[in-house]
């Protein structure tokens, strides 16, 4: 037996007033008579009387004694080798998809899902443990492990839905993984089974049991957003927007363009069941701003009836380009969406200055930190750093296709004589040959920058359809011209990243819609936000007072079919479940004070009967 506090036996110093207290003669009370005559031996007896008694058996003080050991062994904490009872391992994963915010039933489907959640814990043991996962794009601990039950309540009734897609199986795998070694593991999912990839989750893992909520309601969603550089005006932007009603039939529908509040378009459009129309709307005007789109349903679902989208103002893109050919200016400054300055030799931005759009070094070095974002065609040096070894006669092997600088680039047959092959890992590879790296994108002073490592004047590339299209796609890219307003207007649930926003250390805040704030570093002169959960305007603050407003939509068929998909997830037969038993120690508190309590009802009862009428 083993004691956690051995000073309680202190305590049994109390034995001895309790002794005193059966030995010592009572103190008799004085009192006025009219005559000592008969008191005369009386008196004598008590001068002659020793101030304590004899002691003598009494049942009492034996029980009050035995009541006296019993709590300081209590005290103590005794305790004894033996076999500990553990409690069950619950995680209840709450689908925080934007179809929860659905209102069949009402209020909406999520309340439906906290109701179950708390149902769920109220019918936990005392040695239970609970933890609530929320599964938005990606999946979040709301609560760790815990017996406390009105811990596990108020973070279910806090919870809110997102207004993104939900990746449901990564929060299956994080809960698996935190519960692999615990006794008696149960997690339940509880969801209006919108994730289709939810299957192979639970496939990889049987047992998992699996609540649905919800009921399957019809609704009209805008399923696209995008603005594009009009093909006729090279300075104007179009409006994309999709429309798609899930199931019902077929209806007009009310929809409103503004422009920084000013009405754009307003029109009905008759939208069929389960076939997507789309709309374009052009005449956006030069000044740019905030674009709303906005359907008339009164649907289930009012996340996906509003969209807004951030529109550039149209302008002409600065190009300073350092030491530049005839060839390479003029193919540059034959789109009108540049203006190109020509310069001998490189300046740094001044301070009151807004540096260009775009530096292009032809033939020379690229400064530690250019002040702009930069394409560099065949450079002697990048920073610090020289160019590497010349190799002669590279062959071209592969090269991204995807990429925005190589949109309809055929670089296949082009003959190189010379080329310097970046050896850095920093540089990611565009256009490869058999002896290295021939073009590569990658962050230099903290701005994005495109390397054509070879001198064009060194290869029949300009010979070529290949060589404008290559400096205008590149040109574009860089100086987010290609991507007019996409940049800033994204689905939610998509990471938002944000390169030269600062040296390494500097801190970006993003606000979200709700007013909440989140703070990054910035590291490899990259800020990195992870999933946007919430559809709306966020703000994004960065060192020497630069900000930027992003446009956040819904955009989803996958949330906006308010189908409730059933999903049975395979039972577990082969695993070993543990036993919610460990070799610990038992402790003896609690039997002590019930033994105690018993001991006093016995001495009430046994002073009832046997010294009460003495």
């Amino acid at each position: 037996m083993q004691f956690a506090n051995p000073l309680a036996f202190w305590m049994l110093t109390a034995a001895a007033p309790l002794i005193a207290m059966y030995v010592l003669k009572v103190r008799r009370k004085r009192v006025r008579v009219a005559s000592l005559m008969l008191w005369q031996a009386v008196i004598e007896n008590q001068r002659r009387a020793r101030p304590w008694d004899r002691f003598r058996r009494h049942d009492l003080l034996w029980l009050q004694l035995l009541a006296l050991l019993l709590v300081t062994l209590a005290l103590a904490a005794p305790s004894i080798p033996g076999t500990k009872r553990l409690g069950k391992s619950v995680v209840w994963i709450v689908d925080g998809s934007a179809s929860m915010a659905a209102t069949k039933p009402a209020p909406n489907r999520f309340h439906a899902a906290q109701q179950v959640v708390v149902g769920g814990i109220d019918s936990l043991s005392s040695t239970d443990e609970g933890m609530v996962v929320l599964a938005g794009p990606d999946p979040r601990v709301v609560v760790s492990f815990t017996r406390d039950k009105e811990r596990l309540r108020s973070a279910v009734k806090g919870m809110d839905p997102t207004g993104a897609e939900a990746s449901v199986g990564s929060a299956v795998d994080l809960a698996v993984a935190l519960t692999r070694n615990r006794p008696e593991r149960t997690v339940v999912v509880v969801t209006d089974g919108s994730d289709r990839t939810m299957d192979a989750a639970l496939a990889r893992h049987p047992g998992i049991r699996v609540e649905h909520v919800g009921r399957p309601a019809d609704n009209v969603a805008i399923t696209a957003l995008d603005l594009r550089r009009s093909p006729t005006v090279d300075l104007e932007s179009e409006l994309f927007v999709t429309l798609r009603r899930f199931g019902g039939d077929a209806a007009p529908v009310g929809i409103e363009v503004t422009l920084d509040g000013e009405l754009v378009a307003t029109e009905a459009v008759d939208v069929p069941p389960d076939r997507p129309v789309a709309r374009v709307y052009r005449g956006l005007g030069e000044t740019g701003g905030l674009i709303k789109v906005h359907i008339e349903t009164g649907d289930a679902l009012r996340t996906d009836d509003d969209a807004v989208a951030w529109l550039d103002p149209p302008s002409r893109r600065r190009v300073v380009c350092v030491g530049c050919s005839v060839l390479t200016g003029r193919a540059l400054a034959s789109d009108p969406r540049f203006d190109v300055t020509a310069a001998n030799a490189w300046n740094p931005p001044v301070e009151d200055e807004d540096p260009p759009d775009l530096y292009l070094f032809e033939d020379g070095s690229v400064p530690e930190e250019p002040g702009a974002p930069f394409l560099a065609l065949g450079p002697s040096a990048i920073g610090a750093e020289a160019a590497p070894e010349e190799v002669e006669w590279p062959q071209v092997t592969q090269w991204r296709r995807s990429h925005p600088t190589l949109r309809f680039v055929d670089p296949g047959g082009i003959h190189v004589m010379k080329a310097r092959p970046p050896t850095d890992r920093k540089w990611e590879p565009l256009l490869e040959s058999d002896q290295g790296a021939l073009l590569s994108t990658g962050i230099q002073g903290g701005m994005r920058g495109v390397v054509l490592h070879f001198r064009p004047s060194e290869s029949d590339m300009p010979l070529r359809v290949a060589y404008p299209l290559f400096l205008l796609n590149a040109a574009g890219w860089l100086t987010g011209e290609e991507a007019r307003g996409t940049t800033r207007t994204l689905s939610a649930g998509a990471p938002l990243l944000r390169e030269g926003w600062g040296a390494d250390g500097d801190e970006v805040a993003l606000v979200r819609p709700d007013g909440t704030e989140l703070k990054v570093p910035v590291r490899d002169s990259v800020a990195r936000f992870g999933g946007l959960d919430q559809v709306g305007v966020y703000k994004l603050r960065g060192p020497a007072g630069r900000s930027e407003r992003v446009a956040v939509n819904l955009v989803s068929e996958t949330e906006s079919d308010l189908a409730v998909m059933e999903h049975m997830a395979p039972v577990d037969e082969g695993g070993e479940i543990l036993q919610a038993s460990a070799p610990g120690r038992l402790p003896l508190v609690r039997p002590l004070l019930a033994l105690m309590a018993l001991l006093l009802v016995g001495e009430w009862l046994l002073y009832q009967r046997k010294y009460r009428d003495e």
